[in-house]
């Protein structure tokens, strides 16, 4: 699948914001990657997430083409979706330079850019998903980003989103402790960057998708991953 791929990229320069990169940056810095709470938490992405993941590419995705993973991080959520035998090519695509060069080996191919402008095509690719990234973001910014996927994503095909919901105990769980933690140190703590826009409904969901051109095509309350994200699966008519 390389040559389909050198047939749909590299159409512009990717414009990449200084400060999501710097945000991100110091989330996935090798140095605090080491500490027992990025050590857990890269634990729990390859034995729950990757399962999800899984679970969902298998199932909504076509079984062959080009396909984005929207602000991939490690990549370890990906790291079981099933290529079949070489038919799915997986693109990496994050804004930070080091956690992308040294992401799960899954991935096929690499794009250092930022999800509100991806060097590829319009309508070049066979689907796009992305675990924990949407919340980071306000609605404003969810739109544009939203609108680039549809840009790039063929017709038919679907974007697969893994957010977190207002109701998710693992991140009420997370806040308690994180709370403990500033408490003692009297600091500003927090295991993630700010999650602002978390999902509280399945009407929220459609109307997300719909005022950005998808149909939603299946909301998922999250017991794959044990109710960390709702899975929202939408389709480009």
């Amino acid at each position: 699948m390389r040559d389909q791929f050198s047939a749909v990229t590299a159409i512009k320069e990717p414009a990449i914001s200084e400060r999501p990169r710097e945000i991100w940056g110091e989330h996935w810095d090798s140095d605090n990657q080491t500490s027992v709470s990025q050590r857990f938490f890269s634990f729990y992405r390859k034995a729950v997430f990757a399962r999800t993941v899984s679970y969902f590419t298998n199932k909504y995705f076509s079984k062959k083409g080009n396909f984005v993973e929207a602000g991939c991080g490690t990549a370890e959520t990906s790291m079981r979706i099933n290529k079949l035998g070489g038919d799915r090519t997986l693109i990496a695509a994050d804004i930070v330079q080091p956690i992308l060069k040294n992401c799960h080996p899954v991935m096929d191919e690499k794009l250092c850019c930022d999800i509100f402008s991806i060097p590829l095509k319009d309508d070049s690719i066979e689907g796009i998903w992305n675990v924990g990234v949407m919340e980071h973001f306000t609605q404003e910014n969810n739109d544009r980003i939203l609108s680039e996927f549809y840009r790039i994503l063929k017709p038919g095909h679907r974007i697969i989103l893994l957010i977190p919901g207002t109701d998710s105990p693992p991140q009420k769980i997370l806040r308690v402790f994180e709370k403990i933690i500033n408490f003692k140190n009297g600091g500003e703590f927090r295991f993630h960057p700010p999650e602002i826009s978390q999902m509280w409904s399945k009407t929220a969901a459609r109307e997300l998708l719909e005022r950005n051109g998808f149909k939603l095509h299946r909301y998922d309350p999250g017991w794959r991953s044990l109710f960390a994200f709702k899975t929202l699966v939408g389709i480009k008519d």
